[in-house]
């Protein structure tokens, strides 16, 4: 981690002064929120960790301040004063506030009102012209210039509408950009100064939008809560420039049997005997469709209509079915998987039909971090795919990822409780749950009692040991560890180190990683020490009880000479069964008792091990007689057949023993990726030797 210039900035002016200075002041100073500055003092404070320097701390009624200590060691190059800093917009910042300009203030939308708004020059806004005027065009809509009138745009309102959405939700998602929030705002509702800065029109449709919450009987998630109040506004601006949507009769029809419409009458009325302002029938409507799309915090099923859940909940099985096949693990609280998929769904399937857009930053970090879950619910994906007509984009995906990685790093409880926790969390309920499980799988005897929104943890009060938050919350009487969604292994660390230091009595031993960082100290100059460190975090993460890193075999790690078999054929499925599994009990990877408990398993069960004609992967509980993870592949050139079926012959049958949840996932997922390739089955099933099968194993592997 380094420090960008505008934290550097920050610290600069805490190391340079004698005494506390109070937020305002940091706030006045820096020109954003009062929430930058504290998410910035978190991260200051992480990167200080890592250079083994004491934090900035708060003296109560005074404010913030640098420990003495911290300042002496601090390098040389942050004594500068940067008295020349400002901040500047990225290409992605510079696009969305011109964008937001010719959709908003049409009659401010000059080159020289773009040049004002961007500090830009006018030949770099000229490129992003170019650049919105391509985009506009792929959504069917006409950016121009007309002398004396600057830059008009024409096209059908629901394509307007769809871009500024998408604005909101961009804006909403990036914690850095106060400056693009504050202008948005000011467009949105003239003056006002500073997005903190919360007007009365906002705060009555807050307001609104709690009370639909209670009509609908779910919580937004503070996001939503923020985005749909903008939305509502924008949609008053609208109005009063006389830009309407419409929405087609057949449309409304459906959109009237829902819950969410009577919600969105009831803002619609309450706004009217507020504001004076008349809502078309179909500006209702499109309220209706923003709210139905709306990640939740909580919901509450029992409001909603049989016909409302009933082919959502059917997708929802059929996916968690598809999920436990392709995966080979059996969910213990499939009910609770269910109803917690449920609700991500039901919103995922409104966005994805009326094209309403949430930005999902966490995206490229779950693919990351969970390859093998998101490729395994990338293919689960097509039963909503079917029902919704439509392909699932990867930030949708994303998200549902959570909701199977939650589930399927949940640990049962084997030490007692030592510690309740709180998580505050502002990204949903699938983000929620994944952090529960990596906190409560990280610390032992850690109990997470409720996770809540900031709204919710805000307005009632609330008894645990410790809170974890996503988003920075001032510590009060509880203790309070901040924490990203989603935890690396030096995140781990950090927070076993918070944790040790906040409730164990004794100053915890260091860990193999600290022993290693000095040793190499006392020979060498450390450069980059955190990412040193990350790099041998990543090369002990088998000896670091800390993290509990599990590390996933690849495929050719499992799949050798020793466990691959080449048969002509056997007398029957059973028998395919036991000489696949063969080569695992040789190896003392698993019991006798683990073949018969597969054998009984598809007595019991069904054929349910074939995933796809000629191809069955046999499996059962690891509990059933396996000793450590293994895999082993049977090619028959005969068939045997699992039923009566054709759909179930096999000819290609691979043992798989797991141990746990999760050990096998990343050489499984590489596996049904091979096998969804039909040359690669051909050439499989007509091999002669085990080099060959060991060559088409690698290459797959390396590709």
């Amino acid at each position: 981690m380094v420090l960008d210039k505008r934290r550097a900035h920050l610290l600069s002016i805490l190391k340079q002064s004698s005494d506390p200075i109070p937020t305002k002041d940091l706030v006045a100073k820096m020109k954003v929120s009062q929430r930058t500055i504290y998410y910035d003092i978190d991260q200051i404070n992480n990167w200080l960790e890592t250079q083994n320097l004491e934090p900035i701390e708060s003296k109560h009624g005074e404010g913030l301040f640098l420990p003495p200590s911290s300042k002496a060691e601090l390098m040389d190059e942050l004594d500068q004063s940067f008295d020349d800093w400002q901040y500047q917009l990225s290409k992605q910042e510079r696009e969305v506030l011109i964008k937001a300009k010719i959709l908003l203030e049409e009659q401010d939308a000059s080159m020289q009102t773009f040049m004002d708004l961007t500090n830009m020059s006018r030949g770099t806004v000229a490129k992003v012209i170019k650049t919105i005027k391509q985009e506009f065009k792929q959504d069917g809509l006409h950016l121009y210039y007309e002398k004396q009138s600057g830059y008009r745009l024409s096209g059908p309102e629901d394509a307007k509408r769809t871009i500024l959405s998408n604005i909101l939700a961009t804006v909403l998602s990036q914690q850095d950009w106060q400056n693009v929030r504050n202008e948005i705002q000011k467009m949105i509702l003239p003056g006002t100064n500073t997005w903190e800065k919360e007007t009365d029109q906002r705060r009555s449709v807050r307001k609104l939008l709690m009370e639909a919450e209670q009509e609908l009987g779910l919580t937004l998630t503070d996001e939503m809560m923020e985005i749909l109040s903008l939305q509502i506004l924008m949609i008053m601006k609208r109005i009063d420039s006389e830009k309407y949507i419409h929405v087609q009769s057949a449309e409304k029809e459906v959109l009237k049997q829902t819950k969410a419409y009577q919600a969105s009458l009831l803002i619609a009325n309450k706004l009217e005997a507020l504001r004076g302002i008349s809502f078309p029938e179909d500006e209702v409507y499109f309220i209706t469709m923003n709210l139905l799309g709306s990640k939740v915090q909580h919901d509450d099923f029992s409001r909603y209509t049989e016909q409302e859940l009933a082919g959502l909940k059917e997708v929802v099985q059929q996916m968690i079915a598809d999920f436990q096949l392709y995966s080979c693990v059996v969910f213990d609280d499939k009910e609770g998987l269910e109803e917690n998929m449920i609700s991500h769904i039901k919103p995922t399937y409104y966005r994805l039909k009326y094209g309403v857009h949430i930005a999902n930053d966490l995206a490229e970090t779950i693919q990351e971090n969970y390859p093998d879950i998101f490729h395994l619910t990338k293919r689960v994906m097509r039963h909503l795919e079917i029902y919704i007509g439509k392909p699932i984009p990867n930030e949708e995906v994303a998200y549902i990822t959570l909701h199977f990685g939650g589930w399927l790093t949940k640990e049962k409880k084997q030490v007692e409780t030592r510690l309740s926790a709180i998580i505050v969390c502002e990204n949903g309920i699938g983000t929620s749950h994944m952090l529960r499980t990596q906190l409560e799988n990280l610390i032992a005897g850690l109990n997470v009692i409720t996770t809540l929104s900031t709204r919710e943890f805000q307005n009632n009060e609330y008894q645990a040991d410790v809170i974890f938050s996503t988003n920075y919350i001032k510590p009060k009487d509880i203790p309070v560890i901040h924490v990203p969604a989603i935890l690396t292994n030096i995140e781990k660390e950090q927070v076993m180190q918070r944790v040790n230091e906040l409730f164990d009595s004794k100053p915890s031993e260091k860990r193999p990683v600290d022993h290693m960082l000095e040793v190499i100290e006392r020979y060498a100059t450390i450069h980059q020490k955190n990412e040193l460190k990350q790099e041998l975090l990543h090369i002990l993460e088998q000896n670091t009880p800390g993290t509990k890193e599990i590390k996933k075999p690849m495929l050719n790690d499992l799949l050798t000479k020793k466990t691959i078999q080449l048969k002509d054929e056997v007398p029957s499925w059973e028998e395919a069964i036991k000489t696949a599994a063969q080569p695992l009990i040789d190896q003392e990877s698993i019991h006798e008792e683990y073949v018969q408990a597969m054998i009984d398993t598809v007595h019991e069960l069904g054929p349910y091990v074939v995933i796809a004609p000629g191809i069955a992967i046999p499996h059962a509980r690891p509990e059933a007689g396996v000793e450590r993870l293994g895999m082993s592949f049977l090619r028959l050139k005969e068939p045997v057949y699992f039923s009566e079926k054709e759909k179930h012959r096999a000819q290609l049958v691979i043992v798989l023993a797991a141990i746990d949840n999760q050990t096998h996932l990343k050489a499984l997922a590489q596996l049904t990726e091979l096998l969804s390739n039909e040359d690669n089955v051909d050439k499989l099933i007509a091999a002669d030797d085990q080099e060959t099968v060991l060559e088409i194993i690698n290459q797959s592997v390396e590709g």
